[in-house]
């Protein structure tokens, strides 16, 4: 890749701290209550202030953290690989926890007093919030690794067999599937009266969210593992060929593409006129959303494969290089 001075707009003037847990950070920061929640491979959950970064407590788990906190009140819900989903309080004291029959990867969605997370069990689990009881739970097949999107009764989840599934949220049925030719590792987004995914065919779909038909297809270079994020019309992911991709949200047009130093597997953040993405080089790019050109970048010491979290004009940043990293994004 080669040095720093050979990385085009790079600022390392942005950072105001790092914080440095015992293990890589693989999941998108959560942000509440002037405090940053990771989860980190060194088995642990992290609090840290805002602003300095300093640590406020940890709770630890059974293994490896995967899923990416979920905050929703006065709680952080989170799946481990130890087969569980935790409920947490913002103390950092246990609220309840619920075995699965697998490991768990993808990150919990909180809507109408309850949690979902799918499971690497093939199962999509419908949990009280106040309790963590089993209200349900759905047979979606394959290792449900994909967060799942909500609106109104729908939800609307992917599996490593391919495949998209719209559930109804009130008893876990199965309203319809559509399949891809490779996994489905992602959060689809909603918009309108189409879902949008992308797959590891290398294809980015969108579908009809009513009754599972194929709107459009847009073909890319490599395998999609980037929730897709809309604004104003565009759709944004990233791909394992190291490319963001920017997409009509109505026709599946391209309207542009860039090529970053590493693959993409984190979903863009767009916030305040920037998309922020970061790639397996382990950089920080901050792009224009109109061309997909760098205002600036920053490099971390390892691959960054999850969404930054942008709060009050600071960024936050995980790494698998261990490190939590806050950047002034003024």
């Amino acid at each position: 890749m080669g040095g720093d001075d050979e990385i085009d707009r790079l600022q390392p003037e942005r950072e105001l701290w790092s914080f440095e847990a015992d293990g890589r950070i693989p999941t998108t920061p959560a942000v509440a209550n002037g405090r940053v929640h990771v989860g980190s491979l060194d088995r642990n959950v992290y609090a840290l202030e805002t602003e300095d970064g300093t640590e406020r407590w940890r709770f630890e788990t059974g293994n490896e953290v995967w899923s990416a906190p979920t905050i929703d009140g006065d709680a952080l819900y989170v799946g481990g690989v130890d087969q569980r989903v935790y409920a947490i309080g913002l103390d950092g004291d246990q609220r309840w926890t619920v075995e699965t029959d697998n490991e768990i990867y993808a990150p919990p969605t909180t809507a109408d007093d309850r949690v979902y997370i799918g499971s690497n069990d093939g199962k999509l689990y419908a949990l009280s919030s106040a309790a963590g009881e089993v209200e349900w739970s759905v047979e979606i097949g394959g290792k449900v690794k994909s967060e799942l999107a909500t609106i109104e009764d729908w939800g609307y989840v992917g599996s490593t067999n391919g495949t998209l599934s719209a559930i109804d949220l009130r008893d876990g049925a199965r309203q319809w599937r559509f399949g891809t030719d490779e996994r489905v590792l992602s959060r689809p987004a909603i918009h309108d009266d189409r879902v949008v995914f992308g797959s590891t065919d290398r294809r980015c779909y969108a579908i009809d969210r009513q009754n599972g038909d194929e709107r459009w297809r847009y073909e890319t270079d490599g395998g999609i593992a980037s929730s897709p994020t809309v604004r104003d019309g565009t759709v944004y992911f990233g791909n394992w060929r190291m490319r963001v991709h920017a997409v009509d949200v109505e026709t599946g047009e391209q309207q542009w593409q860039t090529t970053l130093r590493g693959r993409i597997n984190g979903s863009p953040t767009l916030a305040n006129d920037v998309l922020y993405v970061g790639d397996a080089a382990g950089i920080v790019h901050a792009l224009n959303p109109e061309t997909g050109e760098a205002h600036w970048r920053f490099k971390t010491d390892n691959a960054v494969i999850a969404a930054p979290t942008v709060v009050d004009d600071v960024a936050y940043v995980a790494s698998n290089d261990g490190r939590v990293y806050a950047l002034d994004v003024t």
